[in-house]
């Protein structure tokens, strides 16, 4: 078992005017990776403008690995 130094705790908030992914509409979510850990937002049906305000919680064992976020659709980090 690794030894932890923390816990990272991202709070995902919403999407607003996101691409149509779908002949239609999108169902948008959200996945964040930290070495092999990987955690995703609930999958949001059919909703262009989504509202997940879910937080996701990571441990850090080491500070130099990199965070990666991945998205089912286009998003813009604030």
């Amino acid at each position: 078992m690794e030894n932890i130094l923390g816990l990272l705790r991202i709070t995902i908030q919403r999407g607003k005017n996101l691409a149509k992914r779908d002949a239609r509409s999108s169902d948008p979510y959200v996945i964040v990776r930290l070495g092999k850990q990987k955690v995703k937002t609930r999958v949001m049906r059919k909703n262009l403008n989504p509202e997940w305000n879910e937080e996701l919680t990571l441990t850090i064992a080491d500070p130099n690995i990199p965070i990666k976020l991945v998205s089912s659709v286009s998003f813009c980090i604030l």
